[in-house]
């Protein structure tokens, strides 16, 4: 069974007020929260920023999509 770390965690209030659970591990993304998408797009958002990748073409009520980008690079440079 492979164990993965987990990186960081950072939890933080959107600019519209959401809140946002930010998990980052060697090998995935995890974003939980009182915000609004479909599992699609949360399963796009997860599969880019575990790339180290700006989503796009996603649509997320209370988050922008360059706020969790940025928390994801401040949890690698650490």
């Amino acid at each position: 069974m492979d164990i993965f770390e987990m990186i960081c965690e950072k939890a933080f209030r959107s600019r519209a007020g959401k809140t946002v659970i930010l998990r980052v591990y060697d090998d995935r993304v995890e974003v939980t929260g009182d915000f609004f998408t479909t599992d699609d797009n949360l399963a796009k958002i997860e599969s880019y920023l575990s790339m180290l990748e700006k989503p796009d073409n996603v649509f997320i009520l209370g988050v922008e999509v360059d706020e969790l980008y940025e928390k994801v690079l401040e949890c690698v440079k650490k």
